[in-house]
C-alpha cells in the first residue's frame, strides 16, 4: 500500500509549509527588448508575483484539520472569534516517490564507475568461494514462492554494503551544504533500528574535473581517534536469517517482505545532525529464487522535500471554512547512493543450535493439563515450576529456604566470627599465649577427672537446648508455610502453561479447552490480570479468527455472560469440556516513547557482525499473564499461565515532523483511494474497506473516518510536543478489517521538539538578530550549523567553547532569496561527542520588495562562456554613497564587482557575467542593491531567455 504525496493545508485558519528555493516565482509584463550591443533596455513597471501552481505525481498529503469532523459542518464562527493560525512543517517519505519520471539510471560517466570499481570495495563469496553472482536491478523478475520455500540453502546471509555518495551535477553549486561525513538509519524486516557510525566521504574523481558533471565519493570509515580507517572502504552490515532463527511458519513471511517491501534509508549528515535526505531500495532482487548467491547493485537517488507558499496568495478565499491554501512540492534530488545488496545462501546444519525440543505445534488449541492428565505428585517444596514428577528427592528445609537457613546458622556465624576474632588476638604475642596455655593445664591438673565429667555434661546439656530450640523453629515454619505449600501444589497440577510470540499490533488468537471436572454443573467465571489478554465474546469476532487461523472447532453463538465487573462468565455442564477462545494484542510500546536528539548517533554497536545480536537485543522482557477459571464456590478449576515473548515488528514507513517545542502538531496524512484506476468515477462504489487505526502511545489521538467510495481517507494525529531537542517516536498501525488482526502497514513517526524563531524579512536584504545560548553542566566545545548556508549565517562561525552554565549569544544574518514562508533548521552540536546541544526552527515570512526596473535578454542555451552585459543605476542621493549588490541566482548571475562607490546624482555601470545554461527555458534574476547597512534600496529583474 503507497500513501499518495500531495501538500495540502485544510483548516479555518492560514497555515506555514516548507518553502522551496527555487527559481521561477515571478513573470513581468510585457517588458522592452534590448536597444542592442551591451546595454539593456529598461522598463519602470514593477513585475508582478505569480504562483506556479503543480504537485508532482505520487506526493503524500498533509492536511492541517480539526480532528472532530463535526467541525465542518458547523455555521462560521461569529466576527469576534479570533482563529488560529497552524503550523504545518512537513516531511514526505521518499518511499511513495519512486524514480522521478526521466531521471537517468545512472548519474555517472564510465570512467567515474571505473574508478569506483577500482576504490578496492571488499569482494563477496558465496558458500563455494565462488564470486558472487551480478544481477541488474532493471531485469523483470519471476517470483516463485514455492521455489524459495523449496531452497536447499536454507541460511540466508543478507549483506549490506554501502559504497559511494555521488553528487549531482545539478546540485554542484551548493557546496556549502555538501556534507563531509554521513551516517544512515534503517530498520530491516524485523530487526531493531540501525545506525551506523559516521563515514568519511572522500573524492575519487580527479581535481581537474570538468565542472557540472557528477562527483563521486567513495565512504570511509572513521576511527576513534578521527583518522580514516586503512582497510577497505565502504560499510558492511550483515544479518543472518535461518531456520534456527525465524519462528516455525515465519520463513514464508521473510521470503514476502522481500518480495513486496522496499527498504527506506535515511541519509543524515553526520557534522550538523541534519536530515540530508532519503532513499528507497525495493528488495525482490534480493530473493535467490533457486540460485546459490545474488548481488544487486543499486544506485539510489537521495532526495528532500521543500515546500513553496506563495506570499501573494492571501485572499479571502483562505480563511474561508475549510479552505485550502495551495502549497507547491518539490522533490530534491541530493544525490544518489551507491549500495549493493546481496543475499548468499548456506545450508543450514542444525548442530550449529541444537533445539532442546520439538518446534511448537501451528495449532491454537491450548490442552488443559488438569483435565487430562491428574496430579503426578511431586514435591511440596519444590522450586521448579516444571520439575513435579512421581519420585521426589527429600531436601533439608534449610537447603530450600534463605530465611529459614539464616535462622538457624545464624549461631555458628557468631561462633566463628568470635573465633575469628581470638586468632587475631593470639597472633599478636606468641610468648602470652603459651603462658595462658601452661596455667591452664596446671589448672586441669589439679582438679582431676570430676572436674571433666562435670564440663562434658554441661556440654552435651548445652547442644540439647539448641537442637531443641531449632526444632521449635523448624516445626513452627513448617506449620505456617503447610497450607500454602499445599494451596501451591494443587494450584500445579490444575495450571497449563501457554507461551505466545506476539509482536506490536498483531492479534495472537488461540483457544483453551475448559473441562468442568466435577459431576455437578458449574458457571465459570474467568478472571484475567491483564488488559492486553481478552476473552472472544462476540460470536462474529470468533468466526473471524477462526477463518484466519483455519481452526476447526465448535462455535457457539450468545456463550458468554457478562458480569457485573464484565468479567466473562460461561456455563460448563458435569464434565462438560468447551473451547474458550481468548486473543491477546498489544499497541504500548515501552521503548518507543521518548529520545534525545544526537544521543542515538553513539548507539551504534560493534557488535552487529553477531547475527542474531540485533533481535536479542530488542526482546523486551517476558509478560507473564495469569487467567483463573473460578467455579461457583470461588475456587479455581483450572489455571491458564500465559507467557508472552515480545517481537519485533517490520516497519513499512517512516515519518520525520519538524515542530516547535512544547505545542501540539495536527497533523493529516491522506492516503489515495483503495481501487484507483484510469478512468473510475468519484461516487460509484468501488468496494474500499473501511479503514482502522490504533496508536502505540495511548497520549497520542489518532483516527480516521469512513469516506465516500471513490474518496480518499485521511490519517488524523494529534500530538503534544516535548521541550528541544526531544524526539518523541511512536508507531501507527493501519487496519482494513474491524477486527483489528493483523495491521495492513505500520508507520513509524518521529516528532523533532525544536525552539521556534519568528523572522519578518525582505528578500534580498540582511535581517540580524541573536540566540540565547545556555551552556550545560559540562565546557563543550561547539559548532552551528543550518541547513542554508547561502540564506542564514551565524556568527560565530567556526568552533567555539560554550562555558558550562553560562549564557551566550549566537548571531543569525537572514538573507532570503524567495518570497513566502520558509523554515530553515539550525543545529548546535558538539564537535566532540557529535551529540546534538540546542536546535531552532527559524520561520521566515519573507516578503519580495519593490521591483523598480525589469529587463529582457536573449541567450543561447547549452554550454559556451557565457555572456556579459552591462546596466546603469543612478544614485538619487545628493551625497557619496557605497552599494552593495546580491542575487537570487548565484548559479545563473555573477557581478563585475559586488560594491561600488558613487557620488551624489552620478551613474554607475554594473557588470553582469551571465553564466551557460543547461537546456532551453526561461529564468527570472533578481538583482538587490543594498545601502551601506545591507538595506534594499532598490531590485532590478532580469528575464533571461535561454533559445
Amino acid at each position: 500500500m503507497l500513501v499518495s504525496t500531495q501538500d495540502y493545508s485544510q483548516g479555518p485558519g492560514l497555515s506555514i509549509s516548507q518553502l522551496s528555493v527555487s527559481p521561477g516565482s515571478h513573470s513581468s509584463k510585457p517588458p522592452l527588448q534590448p536597444s542592442g550591443g551591451a546595454l539593456l533596455s529598461q522598463s519602470s513597471e514593477a513585475l508582478r508575483q505569480v504562483q506556479e501552481q503543480g504537485n508532482p505525481r505520487g506526493a503524500i498529503t498533509h492536511l492541517e484539520s480539526d480532528l472532530s469532523y463535526s467541525s465542518l459542518v458547523q455555521e462560521s464562527s461569529s466576527a469576534d472569534q479570533l482563529q488560529e493560525l497552524p503550523f504545518t512543517p512537513v516531511h514526505v517519505p521518499i518511499m511513495a516517490l519512486g524514480p522521478r519520471k526521466g531521471s537517468p539510471s545512472t548519474g555517472l560517466t564510465r570512467a567515474s564507475l571505473a574508478r569506483l570499481q577500482a576504490s578496492g570495495f571488499p569482494e563477496l563469496l558465496d558458500c563455494n568461494k565462488e564470486p558472487v553472482q551480478m544481477v541488474d536491478p532493471s531485469d523483470p523478475l519471476n517470483f516463485n514462492p514455492q521455489r524459495e520455500e523449496a531452497d536447499l540453502l536454507q541460511n540466508n546471509e543478507i549483506i549490506l554494503q554501502f559504497l559511494a555518495f555521488t553528487r549531482t551535477a545539478e546540485d554542484s553549486t551548493a557546496s556549502e551544504m555538501w556534507p563531509k561525513t554521513i551516517y544512515f538509519t534503517f530498520q530491516f524486516y524485523r530487526f531493531p533500528l540501525v545506525i551506523t557510525p559516521r563515514l568519511q566521504l572522500v573524492k575519487v574523481e580527479p581535481s581537474g574535473t570538468a565542472p557540472f558533471v557528477s562527483s563521486s565519493h567513495i565512504l570511509v570509515q572513521i576511527k576513534e581517534d578521527g583518522t580514516l580507517s586503512c582497510g577497505s572502504p565502504g560499510f558492511q552490515l550483515k544479518y543472518m536469517v535461518d531456520p534456527g532463527f525465524l519462528k516455525p511458519g515465519e520463513r514464508r513471511c521473510f521470503i514476502h517482505y522481500l518480495a513486496e517491501h522496499t527498504l527506506q534509508i535515511d541519509v543524515w549528515d553526520g557534522d550538523s545532525l541534519l536530515l540530508v535526505g532519503s532513499a528507497a531500495v525495493k528488495l525482490k532482487h534480493s530473493l535467490r529464487q533457486g540460485r546459490p548467491a545474488i548481488q544487486v547493485h543499486h544506485e539510489l537517488e537521495v532526495v528532500t522535500m521543500e515546500y513553496k507558499q506563495d506570499a501573494t496568495v492571501m485572499t479571502g478565499e483562505v480563511l474561508k471554512h475549510g479552505g485550502v491554501k495551495p502549497i507547491g512540492v518539490h522533490a530534491v534530488v541530493r544525490g544518489r547512493l551507491h549500495l549493493s545488496l546481496a543475499n548468499i545462501g548456506h545450508p543450514w546444519e542444525q548442530k550449529q543450535r541444537k533445539p532442546l525440543s520439538l518446534p511448537p505445534s501451528r495449532s491454537r488449541i491450548v490442552l488443559s493439563h488438569g483435565g487430562t492428565s491428574g496430579f503426578h505428585g511431586g514435591s511440596l517444596l519444590s522450586l521448579s515450576a516444571h520439575g513435579v514428577g512421581n519420585v521426589c528427592q527429600a531436601q533439608k528445609l534449610a537447603d530450600v529456604d534463605s530465611e529459614l537457613a539464616a535462622m538457624l546458622f545464624s549461631r555458628l556465624q557468631e561462633v566463628s566470627a568470635a573465633f575469628q576474632h581470638t586468632s587475631h588476638e593470639a597472633s599478636i604475642t606468641r610468648r602470652r599465649k603459651l603462658e595462658r596455655m601452661l596455667s591452664v593445664r596446671r589448672r586441669e591438673s589439679q582438679e582431676g577427672d570430676t572436674g571433666k565429667k562435670a564440663s562434658l555434661i554441661m556440654g552435651r546439656h548445652e547442644d540439647r537446648i539448641r537442637h531443641s530450640r531449632d526444632l521449635q523453629i523448624i516445626e513452627a515454619y513448617r506449620e505456617r508455610i503447610k497450607a500454602e505449600s499445599i494451596t501451591s501444589m494443587l494450584s500445579k497440577a490444575i495450571t497449563t502453561r501457554h507461551t505466545l510470540y506476539a509482536s506490536f499490533g498483531t492479534a495472537e488468537f488461540f483457544e483453551f479447552a475448559l473441562k468442568n471436572p466435577y459431576s455437578v454443573q458449574h458457571t465459570v467465571t474467568i478472571e484475567i490480570d491483564n488488559p492486553e489478554l481478552s476473552v472472544i465474546v462476540d460470536a462474529r469476532e470468533w468466526r473471524h479468527f477462526k477463518e484466519l487461523t483455519q481452526t476447526v472447532t465448535p462455535l457457539e453463538e450468545d456463550m458468554f455472560h457478562l458480569h457485573d465487573n464484565l468479567m466473562p462468565r460461561v456455563y460448563l455442564r458435569p464434565k462438560e469440556t468447551v473451547h474458550i477462545p481468548f486473543k491477546y494484542q498489544a499497541f504500548c510500546l515501552e521503548h518507543a516513547a521518548t529520545m534525545q536528539q544526537g544521543a542515538m548517533e553513539l548507539a551504534f554497536s560493534e557488535g552487529k557482525e553477531e547475527p542474531t545480536a540485533p533481535w536479542k537485543a530488542s526482546s523486551t522482557q517476558t509478560k507473564h499473564i495469569k487467567v483463573s477459571f473460578m467455579a461457583s464456590d470461588s475456587k479455581p478449576i483450572a489455571i491458564l499461565r500465559v507467557n508472552v515473548e515480545s517481537q519485533p515488528h517490520v516497519v513499512d514507513q517512516t515519518f520525520r515532523f519538524y515542530h516547535p517545542e512544547l505545542t501540539f502538531l495536527k497533523k493529516s496524512i491522506r492516503l489515495p483511494p483503495w481501487h484507483t484506476l484510469p478512468g473510475a468515477l468519484v461516487g460509484v462504489p468501488g468496494g474500499e474497506p473501511e479503514m482502522f487505526v490504533r496508536c502505540s502511545d495511548p497520549n497520542i489521538i489518532c483516527e480516521t473516518k469512513k469516506m465516500g467510495p471513490g474518496e480518499p481517507q485521511d490519517v488524523f494525529l494529534k500530538v503534544a510536543g516535548g521541550p528541544s531537542p526531544q524526539i518523541k517516536r511512536f508507531f501507527l498501525s493501519i487496519y482494513t478489517d474491524p477486527w483489528l488482526a493483523t495491521p495492513t502497514q505500520i508507520w513509524q513517526f518521529y516528532l523533532h521538539s525544536l525552539q521556534r524563531v519568528d523572522i519578518s524579512c525582505v528578500t534580498g536584504q540582511l535581517t540580524r538578530l541573536s540566540l540565547v545560548l545556555r551552556g550545560t553542566q559540562a565546557i563543550r566545545k561547539v559548532k552551528a550549523y543550518t541547513s542554508h548556508p547561502q540564506e542564514l549565517k551565524v556568527d560565530p562561525e567556526g568552533i567555539f567553547i560554550l562555558p558550562a552554565n553560562g549564557v551566550q549569544d549566537l548571531h543569525l544574518g537572514v538573507r532570503p532569496q524567495s518570497a513566502g514562508s520558509q523554515f530553515i533548521y539550525l543545529n548546535l552540536v558538539d564537535v566532540e561527542y557529535h551529540q546534538l546541544v540546542s536546535s531552532w526552527l527559524v520561520c521566515m515570512s519573507c516578503r519580495q520588495p519593490l521591483i523598480s526596473k525589469a529587463f529582457e535578454i536573449v541567450l543561447p542555451p547549452g554550454g559556451g562562456k557565457g555572456s556579459n552585459k552591462r546596466i546603469t543605476y543612478t544614485n538619487p542621493y545628493p551625497s557619496r554613497r557605497i552599494y552593495f549588490l546580491h542575487t537570487n541566482r548565484l548559479d545563473l548571475l555573477q557581478f563585475k564587482e559586488d560594491s561600488f562607490e558613487i557620488g551624489g546624482g552620478e551613474t554607475y555601470t554594473i557588470g553582469l557575467r551571465f553564466a551557460p545554461s543547461q537546456g532551453a527555458g526561461e529564468e527570472e534574476i533578481l538583482i538587490y542593491i543594498n545601502d551601506h547597512e545591507d538595506k534594499n534600496e532598490e531590485t532590478f529583474c532580469v528575464k533571461v531567455t535561454y533559445q
